[in-house]
């Protein structure tokens, strides 16, 4: 017969193990969400807050999922999103991404989270680009060019991979095109201010002439 009450026990363990897994996974998404979004605002003070205690609960995530290495997958989201606030903090203050073996991941949630800050770069970008800095824009846009290039290196058999590497390549096809827009519009109210300039010394001389 079964032992009742010690599988009671052992089963209530491994489903509160479950469980603490999960929802520490949604505390790191959520605490990456708002590092992610302050870098994105240029507020500085804010993501590092967010950061710290993102780090705190990424630390106690990997530790249970080393103790409980078959709910892998009900942490790794969290994972992921951590690796990609990391990589995005490390890219925009830093300028370079954080090694695998800094954050304590497996290469499958290094890559997936990393390919994942090429969109959060095109929104820095976009940021950048409504301030009038072109050159940020451009910065940010070869950052996505190399990132695609070393992604595609790689040569990824897994065919979520292959997404997210389509994705980093929409993405700087996207900020090519912002790009392109905001330098024509750039160039076009530098000619009309030109001809403004131009027209109102015109005047003025003209006005002297008559006097």
């Amino acid at each position: 017969m079964l032992d009742v009450e010690r599988l009671y026990r052992e089963l209530r363990e491994y489903e509160e193990a479950k469980e603490q897994i999960v929802q520490t996974s949604i505390r790191v998404t959520r605490l990456s969400k708002s590092v992610i979004y302050s870098l994105i605002r240029g507020d500085a003070a804010s993501a590092e807050r967010a950061m710290a205690e993102m780090e705190k609960a990424a630390q106690e995530l990997r530790a249970l999922i080393a103790k409980w290495p078959m709910f892998y997958n009900s942490g790794a989201q969290g994972l992921q999103e951590f690796v990609e606030a990391k990589a995005l903090w490390s890219l925009l203050r830093d300028k370079r991404l954080p090694a695998r073996e800094e954050l304590g991941v497996d290469v499958m949630t290094y890559l997936m989270g990393v390919a994942d800050i090429a969109g959060e770069l095109g929104r820095k970008a976009n940021e950048e680009l409504v301030k009038g800095d072109v050159a940020a824009a451009q910065e940010l846009k070869s950052a996505v060019e190399r990132l695609y290039l070393d992604m595609l290196s790689l040569e990824p058999r897994d065919f979520e991979l292959r997404k997210k590497v389509d994705y980093i390549s929409n993405q700087a096809n996207w900020m090519g095109e912002k790009l392109f827009y905001a330098s024509t519009c750039r160039q076009l109210r530098e000619i009309r201010q030109g001809v403004f300039e131009g027209a109102g010394a015109g005047g003025g001389r003209g006005g002297g002439e008559t006097s």
